[in-house]
């Protein structure tokens, strides 16, 4: 047993220091910026919850509160989030090593640590400030409390799971349907603590927090929505999402990695004897398989509609049970002999996947941080006297400053809707060019990237809009600085 014991330090060790280098060299993007603006918002009073018109939530609560609470009591600070996320992420490698031990042995729970180990994209993306890593530990806490055949507390994590995330709602069904299949007399009481718990954080939101289920495909098909609702939310986000090398770029990323041990799973799966699980168990084992398949079929779907990219940090909310179902299926098929030299072989790949993640950096070139950082010490004197921004760019910047753009939305290109039904795209936290002339003839400073506007020219319904923007903007005073702003090329104007 002693290898196994090597073996797992070493994982941990791998997984910790890519997490602390993830801490500092991420690249920070406007996901990280969306969760921490509005978490920061909310928590601090300076929007309603689920309340204030125009503030785009796009998300359920979880994240943003959570992200939001560290910047209640210290301001807004990236690092401050990414290091709560490295936490969650150190207690996914506990949950999904105990499940594993508890369904199979030890020895499975030591190749779901490995098997995470050689995952380094995931333990990038959780060393950032986005909600994978809360999403999956919560998701990994419900599967630990039902090994350890605690139903409730199972509830608790599950019904969490989807104020975390919108999506898995079909994976809290799942659970609940599993419940009344098979534990049918206490099915009305898990309902009712599931009832409760998303009462209390979709409640003081309603009804306005329906509209982050309208936005979300594959839930808002359950609701009414109106046809002028539909054709809004149908729009795809004006950029080129689904180019040839974003393929590539997703194969490089994904294909390497993960393929590599999900086949070898898959293998010892049709060659391996009947599973060996605690009879109390198999139900938990069935529930285990039958969320994972759906969830890693149904991020799989949902991010190639997005950008094939995005399957790499959707796999980020799934990686930790796969690793506990690959873990069992192999612990039947490593031998002790063979196990450290096939890991030590293995972990040829970190390195080599690291490079292919979007958000890794090298340590001797940007620094990110620093870059956005020392952005914000510039915006803040720039922006001293200015109450009323509009910022079309990445975010991140201002938010560091201390400042939020102009409504409280964070409103980049990508939230651009051309359509006439104003009040309907306000509502749903969209805007359009009426919206944006209001926003002008009230603003005191403009903030925009060039980059974002030919995003918009390059389709044929909004090309019009970079043209328009010019020339609303035309005789302001445009701000000469000294110093490149992080997101790079930004141009800033006053009245």
């Amino acid at each position: 047993m002693k290898t196994w014991k090597l073996i797992s330090w070493l994982a941990i060790l791998i997984w910790v220091a890519v997490g602390i280098y993830g801490i500092f060299y991420n690249l920070t993007y406007v996901d990280e910026a969306k969760y921490l603006i509005k978490g920061w918002l909310i928590t601090t009073g300076k929007v309603g919850y689920y309340s204030t018109k125009s503030f785009f939530y796009q998300h359920m609560p979880g994240g943003l509160l959570w992200y939001g609470l560290g910047q209640k009591f210290l301001g807004p600070n990236l690092i401050l989030a990414r290091i709560q996320s490295f936490v969650l992420g150190l207690l996914i490698l506990g949950a999904s090593f105990l499940t594993a031990k508890k369904l199979f042995s030890e020895k499975a729970g030591v190749i779901a640590l490995a098997l995470l180990s050689l995952t380094p994209i995931v333990t990038l993306y959780y060393s950032s400030a986005v909600p994978q890593s809360l999403a999956a530990l919560m998701l990994g806490l419900g599967f630990l409390s039902l090994v350890k055949e605690k139903r409730w507390w199972a509830t608790v994590w599950f019904s969490l799971s989807f104020i975390s995330r919108e999506q898995f709602i079909f994976t809290l069904v799942i659970y609940l349907v599993w419940l009344f299949r098979f534990y049918r007399k206490e099915f009305l009481k898990h309902l009712v603590v599931s009832l409760i718990i998303l009462t209390a954080f979709m409640g003081p939101g309603m009804p306005r927090i329906l509209n982050v289920i309208k936005n979300f495909p594959g839930i808002n098909t359950l609701m009414p929505i109106s046809q002028v609702e539909k054709e809004i939310l149908s729009l795809h986000w004006q950029q080129q999402t689904h180019g040839f090398k974003l393929y590539f770029r997703a194969i490089k990323e994904f294909g390497v990695i993960y393929f590599i041990w999900f086949l070898a799973g898959v293998v010892s799966f049709w060659k391996s004897k009947r599973l060996k699980i605690k009879k109390s168990l198999k139900l938990t084992w069935l529930l285990l398989v039958v969320i994972f398949i759906f969830n890693f079929l149904a991020h799989g779907v949902a991010a190639f509609q997005i950008s094939p990219r995005a399957i790499v940090s959707y796999f980020g909310y799934t990686a930790p049970m796969a690793a506990v179902i690959v873990g069992g299926l192999l612990s039947k098929k490593i031998k002790d002999r063979q196990a450290l030299k096939i890991y030590l072989l293995a972990l040829l790949l970190v390195p080599i996947s690291m490079i292919y993640s979007s958000i890794f950096t090298k340590p001797d070139g940007e620094n990110v941080i620093n870059e956005v950082n020392r952005s914000a010490e510039v915006i803040k004197d720039l922006t001293e006297e200015k109450e009323k921004i509009v910022w079309l760019a990445e975010p991140m910047s201002l938010y560091l400053a201390g400042r939020i753009s102009y409504y409280p939305l964070i409103n980049h290109t990508n939230l651009y809707k051309p359509l006439d039904e104003t009040e309907t795209i306000r509502d749903l936290g969209f805007w359009n060019q009426e919206i944006m002339a209001g926003w002008l003839k009230e603003a005191d400073m403009v903030v925009w990237n060039d980059n974002r506007l030919k995003l918009l020219n390059q389709n044929p319904d909004t090309k019009h809009f970079p043209a328009w923007f010019e020339k609303e903007i035309d005789d302001w005073k445009e701000i000469e600085i000294n110093y490149n702003v992080w997101p790079k090329n930004l141009r800033f104007v006053e009245k």
